[in-house]
């Protein structure tokens, strides 16, 4: 497992029931690999509120206390080493953001969601788009119900920076896991000049990925990407899914991109590449 493409793993976690599938995961992954996990609880923080009610932060500070027991009975369970920070500020995901920088992180790994609330209608929670948009890593976004994946990997590979990778990165995994990996392209126009376009690029992205994985297989689809690309996931079976990263902060507050629409209309962990 030493060549796995991620070696200082980080886990963003509540520990509420949004965030059980993300804890699975990044126990089996801490585990499968012999790495330590590190673990990062951020708190919700407001200095001038906790003055006038001191019990509110001594209460806090006790659940924090029971999350981090719990998570370390856990890993104790599964013979995972954890390293437990908690962190205190006015944002969670700017906690976590700098968690990873200090930690010199290369993979996050976070709840695809939390509670429903005003925000529900979004793909991705706010929190965790947030994430992605200010970290420099990549970031795997789990469903709550998600296992580890045993069946397939499955790369949506586009004409952008990201796609060599994504390629990578996806026969990497597929490799070390012995699963077959799809490397899916998908053409937006049906004309020869675009089809044989994507279907070269699919090519290129295929032998990338088959550096590091012998079952590799590429497919060209024509149409809408996001239908696409759905359709494609939920007709191999795979349980696993690597894109690209959107630029989210060229994205109004609130928007569904690709992306969010990926990762939010699938029961799968979703692994996130940065361009």
């Amino acid at each position: 497992m030493s060549n796995y493409p991620f070696n200082r793993i980080l886990l963003a976690t509540e520990h509420t029931e949004f965030d059980a599938g993300a804890e699975r995961l990044a126990f089996a992954m801490a585990k499968r690999c012999g790495l330590p996990l590190r673990v990062v609880v951020p708190l919700l923080t407001n200095p001038e509120y906790e003055a006038e009610m001191p019990e509110l932060a001594l209460r806090a500070e006790q659940d924090a206390g029971n999350k981090i027991a719990a998570l370390r009975k856990q890993a104790d369970a599964q013979g995972v080493q954890l390293d437990v920070r908690v962190r205190r500020g006015a944002e969670i995901h700017a906690e976590i953001v700098a968690e990873a920088v200090e930690s010199e992180t290369d993979l996050i790994i976070v709840r695809r969601r939390g509670k429903p609330g005003f925000l529900a209608r979004l793909m991705v929670g706010e929190m965790v788009s947030k994430v992605i948009r200010d970290t420099a890593c990549s970031v795997l976004l789990v469903p709550r119900a998600a296992e580890f994946w045993s069946t397939r990997v499955l790369a949506a590979v586009g004409e952008t920076p990201a796609a060599q990778s994504i390629a990578k990165i996806a026969g990497t995994i597929a490799g070390i896991c012995e699963l077959p990996l799809t490397v899916l392209s998908v053409a937006t126009d049906s004309d020869p000049e675009s089809l044989s376009r994507t279907q070269s690029l699919n090519i290129l992205n295929v032998a990338l990925a088959s550096a590091s994985s012998d079952k590799v297989t590429g497919e060209v689809r024509v149409g809408k990407l996001l239908e696409q690309t759905i359709a494609a996931v939920k007709e191999s079976g795979a349980d696993l899914v690597v894109i690209g990263r959107q630029r989210y902060h060229l994205m109004p507050f609130g928007s569904h991109g690709i992306m969010q629409n990926i990762a939010g209309n699938m029961d799968v962990p979703t692994l996130v590449i940065p361009a």
